[in-house]
């Protein structure tokens, strides 16, 4: 029997819909501003949008181990693998960054960060946690926490027994500290050994789920991860607060992921969703730039219904929907010809490691 592909779009659609989850919650808490609507619209129903982030974190996880399983414990593929890591992060990052910095140094965006000092510009630049600074771009304090987790999966590639130490030591310590700062309190202990993380290891135990079970069995896994969604939901919301139960979250999320794929895998077509596969894909750049966009488009609305009334209601829709498409046209002019560019010249034009295709084994469990 020969070896098969498949395609795992309905994970790619996951992540469009934690993106649009992350700018609903914003835009609620935007428009509360007097500056703008001075109510938070729709906040009763958006407030628990930046869980996005955390679906973030399980499924950035799954997909490292998908992508790399094949380099652990091979040392001589580390710089491999960071120079592929540092291509999906850091060019998109540094462009956005740059062309903020650019228009705040101008003159534009008033409540703008803007970094100051030599420590501001090497945590910019580099995505590093040296104090409680905030990013320009404000969303970016989650890049930090990928960078990390990136570093600590390199020295699973470098020597297994070496990575599983680390990781475990990482589990520790985040245990130990057990802090969820608040945006302006974030420090180097509570970022780097953030209970947070704990999402990354629960997306790769997802993915070792998923790659050794039966995907006619696996399937029972997406109705039990939307199930503990709920479960943990109400608990949150009468009863314990959220650092008590975000683990719960992210075994949630670990269990829809595993479940989509394997619901996918055995025939479920999650490619006609074209519209939320765009969402996907442009998914980086949503997150990164839906911030700027939807102040840029609530000053224009308000503008506008100081002449012609705007119910606040279409005001959000027309909002929400301007900043996922602006993001989705950057993705499509922008991020992606820059990354194939960057691929292309670092990389000697090797295909990158994705999400869309796997390779079973006719003697694995998973094969059908």
């Amino acid at each position: 029997m020969n070896n098969k592909s498949m395609q795992l779009k309905s994970l790619q659609q996951g992540r469009g819909l934690a993106a649009m989850a992350v700018v609903a919650f914003h835009l609620s808490l935007l428009l509360q501003e007097p500056r703008y609507l001075g109510k938070a619209i729709l906040l009763d129903f958006t407030h628990r949008g930046n869980l996005g982030v955390d679906f973030f974190f399980v499924l950035s996880g799954f997909i490292i181990v998908f992508a790399h399983q094949g380099d652990i414990d091979h040392p001589r593929q580390v710089a491999d693998y960071l120079m592929k890591r540092l291509i999906r992060l850091f060019p998109v990052y540094w462009l956005y960054t740059a062309i903020f910095c650019t228009l705040v140094g101008l003159g534009f965006g008033s409540a703008a960060i803007f970094p100051e000092t030599s420590g501001n510009w090497i945590s910019t630049i580099f995505l590093i946690r040296l104090d409680s600074f905030e990013l320009p771009i404000t969303p970016a304090w989650t890049l930090i926490h990928e960078a990390a987790f990136y570093l600590v999966f390199a020295t699973l590639i470098f020597n297994r027994k070496l990575g599983v130490l680390v990781m475990v030591a990482w589990i520790i310590a985040g245990g130990i500290v057990f802090q969820y700062p608040n945006e302006g309190f974030r420090s180097p202990l509570t970022t780097y050994f953030s209970p947070l993380n704990f999402n990354f290891i629960i997306g790769m135990a997802a993915f070792y789920l998923w790659k050794t079970s039966r995907y006619q069995a696996l399937k029972i896994a997406f109705p039990a991860g939307l199930a503990l969604l709920v479960i943990t939901y109400v608990i949150e919301s009468n009863w314990l607060p959220y650092e008590y139960v975000q683990i719960a979250y992210a075994v949630s999320f670990g269990l829809l992921i595993a479940g989509a794929a394997a619901w996918e895998a055995d025939g479920f077509p999650a490619s006609r969703f074209r519209l939320l596969s765009l969402i996907g894909d442009a998914s980086y750049t949503i997150y990164l730039t839906h911030l700027a966009f939807l102040g840029l488009i609530a000053k224009f609305l308000t503008k506008v219904s100081g002449l012609v009334p705007i119910n606040s209601y279409v005001f959000y829709f027309v909002a929400f929907v301007a900043a996922v498409f602006s993001g989705c046209i950057l993705y499509l002019f922008v991020e992606r010809p820059l990354l194939k560019a960057c691929r292309k010249y670092l990389l000697g034009d090797k295909p990158a490691p994705s999400l869309a295709t796997k390779v079973v084994s006719p003697n694995s469990p998973c094969a059908r």
